[in-house]
């Protein structure tokens, strides 16, 4: 189930920092994650999925450079949906894409590597 902002904590003062940050942006400024181009037009953003169900995707995350979880009060600048949610905690920018040209793998592919199971697992 998708949370709305305000039940994340993301309240009113959330929205209105992205929109800022959203009318400040400038088309094509590389993702800080990524280092991929990012555009106010969601549809242009590598990350969105024209046959997926998401209304939401390819629009752009504001984003807390400290994040929350340490005490970051401010989203201060904007990243990809995508990367945004990668990123989590910040526990893992040094494994950021934009640094070391390699993709974060995600749980689904992790588990893909670890091949079939031998006997069910809850």
């Amino acid at each position: 189930m998708t949370r709305t902002t305000t039940e994340r904590g993301l309240g009113w003062a959330h929205q209105q920092q992205r929109d800022r940050l959203l009318r400040a942006h400038h088309d094509g400024t590389p993702c800080w994650w990524c280092d991929r181009p990012m555009y106010r037009d969601r549809t242009l953003n590598f990350d969105h999925d024209p046959t997926g169900k998401d209304p939401n995707s390819g629009a752009l995350a504001a984003d807390h450079s400290h994040a929350r979880t340490h005490g970051g009060t401010k989203a201060d600048r904007m990243l990809h949906g995508r990367c945004n949610k990668e990123r989590g905690d910040g526990s893992r920018d040094h494994l950021r894409p934009a640094v070391t040209g390699q993709p974060i793998e995600d749980a689904k592919t992790t588990h893909e590597a670890l091949g079939t199971r031998a006997m069910p697992w809850p």
